[in-house]
């Protein structure tokens, strides 16, 4: 009988230690031996399972967290900005179910509530002084968008773009009608809800904030007191900016001849911009750096290796889609594509399935 019951447990523990090896997420078309091996984090806004999972270099799942049951019930916008950061020094997961708080997750699978707010998603990041920062990014025109948070939940700084920025036309002025009219079509809302689309919040080390304003085509440096100090316009569709030793990187889609080309902008400290691999990906909402300026991207269906360069030194991409599936896409081939390629997956036919990755370790 013992013999029997080691027997059976020992099958069982073979299973469940290699259940995850055989789930396989990404197929990996490029892997150069300087590419950064750690495996990367995300919700799964994939499958269809209320999870976060964990996947190495080769495109396996090697860990996995299920939702309970209590947040499993929260999922429903979840293709709306789930964020996910990794904190290195307690190898900790915060993550964020949009519209309903944001959450610290340990690997032993306990997990808290550490920010309640209706409107939060797109972005959060954890302070050196213990405090969260976040993007409410669905708030109506004259809220707040930017909230800083302590431990004990007591709002301690707070920022609006309506106290600086109230007309938002004038940061359109450099547009043509048409795109203004496809911008409009496609993402500016023309009601007060959703009426900067906050997507993105980093903290200097000086104590400056830097803010992305999709619906405005801009990024702004925010000094502590609340002020603007600088302004980089007409990124269009603005996503992910961030700070870099050369000066700034971010993602964009701009509109030209007839249709969206998604790129990587670069941004030099003298003021010369350049774009990196247009059109060749779509809509690149995750952009993590790592050492010696190289850069972790995610796009709706990529999670790709460069530098500042363009260089492409690792790549794979999701399962369900071709290899190909968000290259080039314009005009009728941008429709085949939606409508037969891009639309499986838990968000695919919504905002796209990957939003952001995250490099553990």
């Amino acid at each position: 009988m013992n013999f029997v019951f080691k027997s059976i447990m020992t099958l069982i523990f073979v299973y469940s230690s290699n259940a995850f090896s055989s789930e396989k997420m990404f197929n990996v078309v490029i892997n150069e031996p300087s590419s950064d091996q750690r495996a990367i984090a995300f919700v799964d806004t994939v499958t269809g399972k209320d999870r976060i999972i964990e996947v190495n270099m080769n495109g396996e799942v090697i860990w996995e967290w299920k939702f309970p049951y209590k947040l499993a019930n929260e999922t429903d916008n979840l293709c709306n900005g789930a964020d996910i950061k990794y904190v290195q020094s307690t190898d900790e997961f915060i993550f964020i179910l949009p519209f309903q708080g944001a959450y610290l997750l340990g690997r032993d699978g306990d997990y808290k509530q550490i920010i309640k707010d209706n409107f939060i998603s797109h972005d959060i990041d954890i302070l050196p002084n213990g405090n969260f920062i976040y993007a409410r990014g669905f708030v109506n025109k004259g809220e707040d968008e930017v909230r800083e948070i302590s431990p004990s939940g007591d709002i301690v700084w707070r920022w609006s773009h309506s106290n600086y920025f109230p007309n938002r036309d004038e940061y359109l002025k450099n547009f043509s009608k048409r795109k203004i009219k496809l911008l409009k079509k496609w993402a500016l809302k023309t009601d007060d809800n959703d009426w900067a689309h906050l997507n993105g919040v980093d903290r200097f080390k000086n104590g400056d904030t830097l803010v992305s304003l999709r619906n405005f085509q801009m990024f702004v440096i925010v000094a502590p007191n609340g002020k603007p100090k600088k302004i980089f316009k007409n990124i269009e569709l603005i996503h992910e900016p961030h700070k870099t030793d050369f000066g700034f990187i971010a993602a964009d889609r701009r509109f030209k001849k007839g249709w969206f080309r998604h790129s990587i902008v670069i941004i030099e400290n003298n003021g010369e911009r350049k774009r990196l691999l247009e059109g060749q990906f779509r809509t690149v909402r995750g952009i993590e750096q790592m050492s010696s300026n190289r850069f972790n991207i995610t796009s709706v269906g990529n999670v790709f290796e460069i530098n500042k360069s363009g260089k492409i030194f690792h790549r794979m991409h999701l399962r369900i889609d071709k290899e190909d599936a968000e290259r080039n896409l314009r005009g009728k081939v941008l429709r085949k594509m939606r409508e037969k390629k891009l639309v499986k997956g838990r968000c695919g036919s919504k905002t796209g399935n990957l939003y952001k990755v995250v490099k553990t370790k």
